[in-house]
């Protein structure tokens, strides 16, 4: 059952494992057009006609995600699909195929890209291969607002890494419509901490990031996090770090009675569209759908924050200690977190043939997260 739960939640930001399915994926449906009237202008003494652009067609558009319809994901995802069949008083209408059922986080990116299905909230980490200028660090300090800004930066509005990031995307057949909010992360721990140093020689488990946990000092047990709760339960690890709400839902509160919030946050899941699904919209449509990703931005805050608070609460009453880093611990753990990632980004990009437009994004990141970071002499 726990390892079941994790599938939602561990595509998004390369702190958990992702869960491949496969399913058999199915074009997309265009029912009858829809032609606007004609309009008559008549001058003496003859009579002339002019007629009025198409306007867009009803049209049935397939989206796949990994999300189950219970998961924060699922419910973005359908508060996504709710916005535009409503905003386009149901002309444009999205069925959702949820759970994995046409594809794992590893097939998203095919299946949009091919047209199997038009769009996709895509679980980018797994694509780093595929999608290297998407794959900068991805997590963010301050605040989910900030994670999303943080994205929103670097793919849209910087003027030397948006262009370079959307060729990218555009390479694939795809289009980036907006991002959502991924959540805070925790340390967390079977015995009471209060600084990251107090878990110095603590037998601790990681999936990922393990040369940041190492320059914590850590002794590193290699560990996913289906395993997570039996390997907390039986002391094969003390401690770990992950997202807040995967780790309750995984109820990994129970072997591990004391949470820190380490002051960084996640985002991603970016709305991909397939660039002929999106041509098949009209200029008006396509607003409808630009608004449709910023509205999900906000709801995805909103639901964070609700299931954020509700999350800690019933940690409370289970007799859990939660707290948060000091600001000292958070900035030093961000700098090493950030560090590991981008020599991850640096690595891939060499072997990609792409270094001087890794690097670009790379000084963007750490721009916009006030993190000091320089690339490595050549």
């Amino acid at each position: 059952m726990r390892k079941t739960l994790i599938l939602g939640f561990l595509v998004v930001f390369a702190l958990a494992v992702v869960l491949a399915g496969c399913g058999e994926a199915t074009e997309s449906t265009t029912t009858s057009a829809s032609v606007a009237p004609s309009t008559e202008t008549t001058a003496a003494p003859a009579e002339t006609t002019t007629t009025a652009a198409p306007a867009q067609q009803p049209i049935t558009l397939k989206m796949a995600t990994t999300f189950i319809e219970t998961e924060a994901g699922g419910k973005i995802a359908q508060h996504f699909a709710d916005y535009i069949k409503e905003k386009t008083g149901g002309l444009v209408t999205i069925e959702i195929y949820p759970g994995g059922t046409l594809g794992g986080p590893p097939e998203l990116l095919d299946l949009v890209s091919s047209g199997s299905v038009d769009l996709v909230p895509l679980g980018h980490p797994p694509l780093a291969d595929k999608l290297p200028l998407l794959n900068f660090p991805m997590w963010a300090p301050g605040s989910p607002q900030a994670a999303v800004d943080y994205f929103n930066e670097l793919v849209f509005n910087n003027s030397e890494t948006a262009p370079l990031i959307q060729a990218e995307a555009e390479a694939n057949n795809v289009k980036y419509l907006g991002f959502t909010a991924g959540g805070s992360n925790v340390f967390i721990s079977k015995t009471p901490f209060q600084k990251l140093s107090d878990l110095v020689g603590k037998k601790f488990g990681a999936g990922g990031s393990i040369p940041a946990f190492e320059a914590l000092g850590y002794t590193v047990v290699q560990m996913f996090p289906p395993d997570g709760y039996e390997n907390l339960s039986r002391g094969v690890v003390d401690a770990t770090q992950m997202g807040f709400v995967p780790t309750v839902n995984l109820k990994w509160y129970e072997p591990a009675k004391y949470y820190m919030f380490d002051g960084t946050y996640a985002a991603g899941n970016p709305w991909t569209i397939n660039l002929a699904s999106w041509a098949k919209l009209s200029p008006e449509i396509q607003q409808v759908f630009m608004d449709a990703a910023k509205d999900a931005e906000a709801y995805s805050l909103e639901l964070d924050k609700t299931e954020t608070e509700a999350a800690i609460a019933m940690l409370k009453e289970n007799g859990v200690t939660v707290g948060e880093l000091s600001a000292e611990d958070k900035a030093a753990w961000y700098q090493l977190l950030f560090e590991a990632s981008a020599k991850d980004c640096l690595d891939r990009a060499a072997r990609l043939g792409i270094t001087e437009n890794m690097i670009k994004v790379l000084m963007a990141a750490a721009a916009k997260t006030g993190v000091t970071w320089s690339p490595p002499a050549q």
